[in-house]
């Protein structure tokens, strides 16, 4: 699953109960959303209300008016076990422009979006993480930490998977608040991030989703920090030229490696 690409949207129901206004489906399981370039949100709307229309057997709200788009995103961990959503008897899943979305759960932060601050999504899931794998952690000032479990490509197009290992080249690019930390490690043991009914993310400027681990559920990961070995991009002042070459030549690289 590491550095899987998939397509995730955020329905907006205005009618539905408390907390099951943001509606999640994401593709992940069912494709790598190939066609994200081309997908309307409209018609993701539109297929959305006429499979979960009003009354229907599954439980779901009906009456979307809007989504968030949310894609493309690529997943950072390595292996997922997620249970049935709560509220629901089987899987559900909708067709839009021949893309498969299945339903993961009910975010319910009003301050989605907002970099930095916790929303919360109903869920049963382990992220696993395995040994000498990376990790890319956020830790804010009460101490809570939080593991990326996937990174956004919607905000920065260009961003990439190499890009999160290098933090001289991202703590710029975060507009991290006064006591946040990014750092980068590399996992000494296996780590299981386990959520069980609700989890609670944070978003970055970025659009980069971390979970925070609960003490309670998971063992805080032992790890050790990770120097990445490949340059990133020379620093912007006074090298705008530089940078343009490092990004044509890193394109001509990933390029050469496809």
């Amino acid at each position: 699953m590491r550095d899987y690409q998939y397509c995730e949207t955020l329905l907006q129901i205005p009618t539905a109960p408390t907390g099951q206004n943001l509606t999640v489906m994401n593709t992940s399981g069912y494709n790598t959303c190939p066609n994200w370039q081309s997908l309307q949100a409209q018609d993701i709307v539109n297929s959305y209300n006429s499979t979960y229309y009003p009354g229907n057997p599954y439980g779901l709200p009906s009456g979307a008016t809007s989504l968030i788009v949310d894609w493309p995103r690529n997943w950072i961990f390595d292996q997922v076990v997620m249970n049935i959503p709560t509220g629901t008897t089987s899987y559900l899943t909708l067709l839009a422009d021949g893309t498969e979305f299945g339903f993961v759960g009910f975010n319910s932060g009003t301050q989605l979006g907002t970099a930095y601050t916790q929303s919360y999504v109903g869920r049963n899931t382990t992220y696993t993480y395995d040994t000498n794998s990376l990790i890319f952690d956020l830790l804010d000032p009460s101490g809570n930490l939080y593991v990326m479990q996937s990174y956004a490509r919607f905000v920065d197009p260009t961003l990439t998977y190499e890009d999160l290992q290098n933090v001289d080249y991202m703590i710029p690019l975060l507009n991290l608040p006064t006591g946040w930390s990014y750092t980068v490690n590399q996992l000494t043991q296996q780590f299981d991030n386990v959520a069980t009914g609700n989890a609670v993310l944070v978003q970055d400027s970025l659009g980069n989703s971390y979970m925070m681990v609960d003490p309670s559920l998971s063992t805080l990961p032992v790890a050790k920090p990770y120097s990445s070995s490949v340059p990133g991009p020379i620093p912007i002042i006074g090298t705008g030229m530089a940078l343009g070459f490092s990004r044509r030549l890193r394109a001509r690289i990933k390029k050469a490696a496809g």
